[in-house]
């Protein structure tokens, strides 16, 4: 009796793959693509005859207006074409024997500052001197998908190299940094939306 239940599912899987199989086949043969469709939608509601009743007043669709979003400032734009990526120049060692503390810019942590200076940046000069193929070249090397542009690098070690510390605190915060009060802060572009 129970192999006669094994049989019957063996063939109910079957039956399921052979079934998975063939429709498959046919959408992809015969079906749409889901956006084509999606896309074609609002034309065929559009064109599509509506019957009204005298009595009843028509419906009106109303469209939610977008949300407002706070205007933000545009990152430093990369005027070089990154077709070759080039290794930024390090140093052997930090000037002086002092490295800057690089977890100051945000979205460095220790594990990328210690790896920045296993390529010899020390120093936030070094950060904001890259030019586009190096940082391609770090953004690459560390597999962060354009991460520190979106973050701005650049523009954070530079408003530390020249001392700008208000104009850092008010754009970038503490830079994930803990503040006097033990609190990292974020600023105008580190805002959680």
């Amino acid at each position: 009796m129970s192999h006669y239940l094994f049989e019957l599912a063996i063939f109910m899987l079957i039956a399921f793959f052979l079934g998975c199989l063939f429709g498959w086949f046919l959408r992809n043969v015969f079906g749409t693509h889901p956006q084509t469709v999606a896309a074609a939608a609002p034309a065929v509601i559009a064109a599509a005859p509506v019957a009204v009743a005298k009595d009843v007043a028509a419906p009106v669709l109303v469209r939610p207006a977008p949300m407002p979003t706070a205007p933000r400032p545009a990152p430093i734009p990369i005027s070089e074409p990154v077709g070759r990526m080039e290794r930024p120049k390090g140093l052997a060692a930090a000037r002086e024997g002092n490295a800057d503390n690089l977890q100051r810019i945000s979205g460095i942590g220790p594990k990328n500052e210690a790896i920045l200076h296993n390529l010899g940046i020390f120093h936030f000069d070094q950060i904001s001197a890259w030019t586009s193929k190096e940082v391609a070249w770090v953004d690459d090397h560390l597999r962060f998908n354009g991460r520190i542009i979106r973050e701005e690098w650049i523009r954070q070690a530079s408003l530390l190299t020249t001392g700008k510390e208000a104009e850092f605190m008010s754009e970038f915060g503490t830079g994930g940094m803990k503040g006097k009060d033990g609190q990292t802060h974020s600023g105008s572009q580190t805002r959680k939306r």
